[in-house]
């Protein structure tokens, strides 16, 4: 495996994205931080595809936090700022997140919320616009199906130009990061998603094993606010131990799957395809015979739908379609690699997926 060394000028850290530098920071440069990690030469270090244009914070108003107090505060309202999180926080409530925001975990960090209830989400992005969250582990409670509403990891509700990448999401009481109410714009990649806590059973919704990982539009009757809308990237994410369905869950949205692995064994399913959905799924890696007989899943004989899943591992080709809607094929740019690869690329403990980011504190 051949690796790359990416050292970066501070503004780019803190995710203004401008460019990439391959030198060494300079002393001399009182915006530089003399920072180098190690990244697989498949890691673009910046979104892609549908989220291409989230900057966050922009390097604006840097703080880093150790609280929850402090990363409430850190992250609400609209003006940009570049949140480090540092140690483990351990929060009461669902954290709201406003626009022009970059939350991003120096190494080892975690935002946990163990309730078990309607305030065990952690991340509620609300109407924001903007927004960054890397290289963070992210856990819940463990799920119960308690029909929460943003009771997720991640929640996305009508919000826009969203980034999620490098980070380990895990166990979340409703799902682990669902995009919904009209939102758009958005790349995930590098990040993990599993369950590690057994589900508790005896919810009032009535799943005893609600370990529904990522749903992407939460009801077939909301044309109006998710048509041409829910448009999303995954590139290089994991869904493995413990995830029994929605690896995503798809409404509407054009969904692009791209080098993605699948090597859990208690999938119900793991891609779902639903009304008015256009997936694309490509060089995706399907390792186990619980992921191969299970890769994807017919909402109910859905009508208006589009899906094709070519050159991924253990699966074979196919393409679907009901209605009059066109297939969606990527046209934006983007980095891929044979499927054989995936699992060896993204289960590496120093550049795969998770947070495997070595951010220097500001």
């Amino acid at each position: 495996m051949k690796y790359r060394t990416i050292s970066l000028f501070a503004s780019y850290l803190l995710m203004t994205l401008a460019v990439i530098m391959t030198s060494s920071c300079s002393k001399e440069d009182d915006n530089a931080v003399d920072t180098k990690f190690v990244l697989s030469e498949y890691d673009m270090n910046r979104p892609v595809g549908f989220g291409a244009n989230v900057t966050g914070g922009a390097g604006q108003n840097v703080i880093v936090v150790t609280t929850s107090e402090e990363l409430i505060e850190a992250v609400s309202g609209t003006e940009s700022a570049t949140v480090y999180v540092s140690g483990a926080i351990t929060l009461d409530s669902t954290i709201p997140v406003g626009s022009n925001k970059s939350i991003i975990g120096l190494p080892g960090a975690t935002v946990s919320n163990l309730h078990r209830d309607e305030n065990a989400g952690i991340f509620l992005l609300r109407g924001s616009d903007n927004v960054i969250i890397r290289n963070l582990t992210i856990k819940g409670p463990g799920a119960y199906d308690i029909d929460a509403n943003y009771a997720d990891n991640i929640s996305v509700t009508g919000s826009t130009r969203i980034w999620v990448d490098h980070c380990d999401i895990q166990d979340g009481i409703d799902g682990n990061f669902d995009i919904t109410d009209g939102s758009d714009q958005v790349c995930v990649s590098w990040t993990r998603f599993r369950y590690l806590i057994d589900p508790k059973a005896g919810g009032t919704g009535g799943n005893d094993n609600h370990r529904n990982s990522n749903l992407i539009g939460n009801s077939n009757k909301t044309a109006d606010i998710d048509a041409g809308r829910l448009n999303c990237t995954f590139i290089n994410c994991w869904w493995g131990e413990g995830c029994n369905e929605r690896c995503p869950r798809v409404r509407f949205g054009k969904v692009h799957l791209v080098n993605c692995l699948y090597n859990g064994n208690d999938y119900t399913y793991c891609i779902g395809y639903g009304v008015y959905s256009n997936i694309y799924a490509e060089k995706c890696a399907f390792t186990t015979e619980t992921a191969r007989q299970n890769a994807i899943y017919d909402w109910h004989g859905t009508a208006d739908f589009n899906l094709t899943v070519t050159s991924c591992l253990g699966v074979p080709d196919t393409q679907l379609s009901a209605g009059e809607q066109q297939q969606f094929v990527p046209q934006y740019d983007y980095i891929s690699y044979d499927a054989s690869q995936v699992e060896s690329v993204l289960t590496n403990p120093t550049t795969g997926a998770g947070p495997t980011l070595e951010i220097v504190q500001p």
